[in-house]
């Protein structure tokens, strides 16, 4: 945390369906808070104006002023009718909190009481794109794969340009783009339905006994503070109630013997995730970058070592995100869970 005096001061939000992400900076470039907020949007979506105005509140000081700038994906909950809805819904409740606010739009920020209907279309789920803005400039080429506890995109730069055909989720899965597979929340029924394990098949209960957060903690592939999602039956995510749920998942009960046997599936659950990202990578190297000898991949999101462990098996060139921070920032691989937050603050100079 600085203890800089300070003349302004910057929020970036990222409004999502599960959670809201912040950042706090100064117009300094110094790191001042940031953090993920359990925030249940279907339910709790008439509080965003309270939550804004309590964070705004939080970081006040005398003599300082505070601009808030808002990306989102919120507007798809189903406690909309639909996106546009939700969009509005947003909006109004940014208005509400009477805080100095802007909103990211593909063509730049806009006052929320300024945005018309049209400008919708570039407003809903593009927090995507402001990741991608602000790496454009600095990698001539690379795929940029942003693997959060829901889904998993993937930005396509090319020669500093942004090469992404999705205007939405449904285009972005029509073109690869966007993968709903994530390291928490996602079922662990999405992408298998039985496996093979020493000679026997285990079919895979479609019911929300237990997520990927479950396979991430049983290997050791997530740190249990680092998951900001709740678990499937919102008991902690200790590595004990992480074999249990898998273990009703299959369809029998926990005990110490069935470790091993847990252990073995998780880690064929884990492959059949990494080869879907990998698939995809392949498919996008091969479309985009056939004839480039040198594509950066970048991993961000709280599953970014994930993606990691793939560029070193087939040897991609890898991009480190530390050279995107500072070394004094206290816990700053972090800011990799909240990047679209972390770089509005950035895309406004």
């Amino acid at each position: 945390m600085s203890n800089q005096s300070l003349n302004k001061i910057n929020i970036g939000w990222d409004i999502g369906g599960a959670h809201i992400k912040y950042c706090v900076e100064s117009d300094l470039d110094d790191i001042i808070w940031y953090d993920v907020i359990d925030f249940e949007f279907w339910k709790e979506y008439k509080n965003l104006n309270n939550l804004v105005k309590r964070i705004n509140t939080l970081h006040s000081r005398s003599n300082y002023t505070i601009k808030n700038y808002f990306t989102m994906s919120a507007e798809m909950c189903d406690c909309f009718e639909n996106r546009d809805i939700g969009i509005k819904h947003i909006l109004n409740e940014i208005i509400r909190s009477k805080c100095n606010s802007y909103v990211f739009t593909k063509h730049g920020f806009v006052r929320p009481d300024n945005i018309k209907k049209n400008y919708f279309k570039d407003i809903g789920s593009y927090n995507w794109y402001a990741s991608a803005l602000y790496i454009s400039p600095l990698y001539k080429n690379a795929i940029v794969i942003d693997f959060g506890s829901t889904s998993c995109d993937f930005l396509i730069i090319k020669n500093h340009k942004i090469y992404n055909k999705r205007i939405s989720d449904l285009s972005g899965l029509q073109n690869k783009e966007l993968l709903y597979t994530g390291c928490a929340r996602t079922p662990i029924f999405s992408n298998l339905h039985k496996i093979k394990f020493n000679n026997q098949s285990y079919t895979i209960i479609p019911e929300q006994f237990s997520s990927m957060s479950d396979i991430y903690v049983i290997l050791d592939k997530l740190n249990i503070r680092d998951i900001y999602s709740k678990s499937s039956n919102g008991l902690s995510h200790s590595k004990l109630n992480s074999y249990k749920r898998l273990s009703r998942s299959f369809g029998f009960d926990y005990s110490p013997s069935k470790m091993r046997l847990l252990r073995g599936l998780s880690q064929k659950i884990y492959k059949d995730q990494k080869n879907l990202i990998h698939n995809t990578i392949t498919y996008h190297l091969k479309k985009y970058f056939k004839n480039v000898d040198t594509v950066n991949i970048i991993a961000l999101g709280l599953g970014h070592h994930t993606i990691i462990e793939i560029c070193k098996k087939y040897q991609y060139q890898h991009v480190d995100m530390n050279s995107f921070l500072n070394n004094d920032i206290v816990n700053g691989e972090y800011l990799f869970h909240l990047f679209p937050a972390f770089v509005l603050n950035r895309l406004i100079k």
